[in-house]
C-alpha cells in the first residue's frame, strides 16, 4: 500500500513525501528510521482500491414488507391453531426460516416479547406502514384469548389487500406499455425521421402534407410541455407531504381528495369496507360496542370521514342506536343501515356487521374492476389515437417525398 505522509526533518524542514508498507504502522516505523518526526500519514486511493471500494457489497438493513409479514401471520396462525404457544412458534419460524427479512421480524419479536412486552405491543413497534387496525385485531385476540382465530382475520385482511393491489397493478401495466411505447415511436419518427424526409421534400420544392405538420406540432409541443409538467409532479410530491404534516394540511388534502373523482368514490367505500370488516370482528370477539367503536376509530385515515365518526360515535354514546347515527352520517349506506337495524333488536351487531362487510366489498371490488377497465380503456383509446396520427403522418410524409420526386 502507498502512504502520503507529512513529517518533520531534524533541522526544522517540513518534507511531504510518499512511502510503501505493508500498513500504516510499518509505514510510521519506515518513516521513523528515517530520522523522521511524523505530522500526518494518508493511504493512497489507487484505482484498485477504487475499484475494490466500488464493488464492495454494501450491508443495507433488511426491511420487513407487508408480503413478509403475510407469510409471518400465515405460518403463526396454523401453529397457534394447533396448540404450539406463542414463544415457541415464533422461535420455530425464526430456526426454519431461510428468509433474512423474516429472521429479522422473529428476532426482534422474540426480544420485545422475552422483554415483557405483549405481541401487539412488539408487532407495534416494528415501525412499520402497517394498517393501524392491524394492531386493534390482534390486541383483541390477545386480550380474549382468541390469538390464532384473529390471526386468522388479519391474514385474510392482509390477503384481501394484496390480492386488491395486484389486479390494479396488471390491469394497468399493459396499457401504460402502450402508450409509453408509442410516445417513444412518435418522437423517434417526428425528431429523428421527419427532419431528413422534410430536408428531401424541400431540395425537390415540396412541402410536409398537413397531417405530418400536425404531428409535428403535437410532438413540439409535447417536449416544450414535459419538463414543466415533470417539474409540477416532482413540486407536489414534495409539498404535501409538507402540507400534511400539520391537521390542519391533512383536513385540508383529504377534504380535496373526496371532491376529486374517482377518489370521491373509492376512499368513502374503501373506510365503509374496511370499518364494518374490523367492527364485526372486534364485537364478535367480546368486545362491547363503546370499546370496538374507539378501536374502530384508529382505521380511518382520512381526517374528514374521521371526523364524521367521531360524531357518529359520540351520539351512540350518548344514547342514539348505531344504525341511526351511522346513516345519519353517511358512515354506512341506508340500505346496509337496516341490516344494523336488525342486528341491534336481535343483539346481534357482530353478524350485521358480516353481512355488510361482504356486500360493501363485493361493491369495492366492481367499482375497481370498472375503473381500472375505464382507465386501461382511455389509455389504448389514447395509445390507438397516436397510433394512427403517426401512421397517417408517415403515410402523408412519404407520398408527399413521391410527388415530389416525380415533379421534379
Amino acid at each position: 500500500m502507498n502512504f502520503i505522509f507529512k513529517a518533520f526533518r531534524g533541522t526544522g524542514e517540513v518534507v511531504n513525501s510518499t512511502i510503501s508498507a505493508a500498513n500504516q504502522q510499518e509505514a510510521a516505523k519506515l518513516i521513523k528510521q528515517q530520522h523522521l518526526q511524523l505530522i500526518s500519514i494518508t493511504t493512497v486511493a489507487t484505482s484498485q482500491n477504487l475499484i475494490q471500494q466500488l464493488f464492495q457489497k454494501k450491508h443495507r438493513p433488511v426491511a420487513v414488507t407487508n408480503k413478509v409479514l403475510l407469510f409471518f401471520f400465515e405460518k403463526l396462525h396454523r401453529m397457534l391453531a394447533a396448540g404450539i404457544t406463542l414463544s415457541d412458534a415464533i422461535s420455530i419460524v425464526n430456526k426454519r426460516t431461510g428468509n433474512p427479512a423474516e429472521k429479522v421480524l422473529t428476532d426482534k419479536l422474540s426480544q420485545d416479547i422475552s422483554g415483557g412486552q405483549s405481541f401487539s405491543d412488539a408487532i407495534k413497534g416494528l415501525n412499520m406502514k402497517m394498517d393501524s387496525s392491524i394492531y386493534s385485531i390482534i390486541l383483541v385476540g390477545e386480550s380474549s384469548g382468541n390469538l390464532a382465530i384473529v390471526l386468522g382475520d388479519v391474514v385474510d385482511l392482509l390477503k384481501s389487500k394484496n390480492e386488491l393491489r395486484k389486479k390494479m397493478i396488471s390491469s394497468l401495466v399493459y396499457p401504460s406499455f402502450m402508450v409509453t411505447f408509442t410516445i417513444t415511436v412518435m418522437l423517434l419518427f417526428v425528431f429523428v425521421l421527419m427532419p431528413k424526409m422534410e430536408d428531401f421534400i424541400k431540395e425537390l420544392g415540396g412541402s410536409l402534407p398537413p397531417m405530418a405538420r400536425l404531428l409535428k406540432s403535437i410532438a413540439q409541443w409535447f417536449t416544450y410541455l414535459l419538463l414543466p409538467a415533470i417539474g409540477c409532479i416532482v413540486a407536489t410530491l414534495i409539498v404535501i407531504p409538507k402540507i400534511r404534516q400539520t391537521k390542519a394540511g391533512r383536513y385540508k388534502t383529504d377534504q380535496l381528495m373526496l371532491k376529486v373523482a374517482p377518489f370521491s368514490i373509492t376512499i368513502p367505500l374503501f373506510m365503509k369496507t374496511n370499518l364494518s370488516k374490523l367492527m364485526a370482528t372486534l364485537l364478535s370477539n367480546g368486545v362491547n360496542t363503546s370499546e370496538a367503536l374507539k378501536l374502530a376509530q384508529t382505521s380511518i385515515g382520512n381526517e374528514v370521514l374521521l371526523e364524521r365518526f367521531i360524531r357518529a360515535k359520540t351520539d351512540i354514546l350518548d344514547g342514539c342506536s348505531v344504525c341511526t347515527s351511522f346513516e345519519k352520517y353517511n358512515i354506512i349506506d341506508g340500505e346496509q343501515c337496516d341490516l344494523l337495524a336488525i342486528g341491534e333488536k336481535i343483539g346481534d351487531l357482530a353478524s350485521s356487521f358480516r353481512d355488510v362487510h361482504k356486500m360493501y366489498d363485493e361493491r369495492l371490488q366492481s367499482t375497481l374492476k370498472k375503473l381500472t377497465v375505464s382507465v386501461s380503456a382511455g389509455a389504448m383509446m389514447f395509445a390507438f389515437a397516436l397510433v394512427g396520427l403517426l401512421a397517417l403522418g408517415m403515410v402523408q410524409a412519404i407520398m408527399g417525398a413521391t410527388s415530389a420526386v416525380a415533379q421534379g
